[in-house]
């Protein structure tokens, strides 16, 4: 599988039942594959370091997950945008 199509299978799952509709948005918008990339990147370093469970990571956590929600919330912007 390659990177897109990882990236884009882990970004349906924010938008169920749309996996076409992402799929084409992310072929014809630079921004939203861009910010498929920057999801996917925050989300699976948060899963990391949550799985680590190390003390010293406990502030970089919240940010992450900070960062991971306000990502979702920019792809879901930028898809509805799209979908208008």
């Amino acid at each position: 599988m390659s990177a897109l199509a990882a990236h884009i299978a882990i970004v349906t799952t924010l938008f169920p039942g749309q996996e076409a509709a992402v799929k084409a948005l992310v072929i014809r918008s630079e921004r939203f594959r861009s910010l498929c990339e920057d999801y996917v990147l925050a989300a699976e370093t948060l899963a990391i370091m949550e799985a680590r469970n190390l003390p010293q990571d406990g502030e970089k956590v919240l940010e992450y997950r900070s960062l991971v929600m306000e990502l979702a919330g920019e792809l879901s912007e930028a898809f509805a945008e799209a979908s208008e």
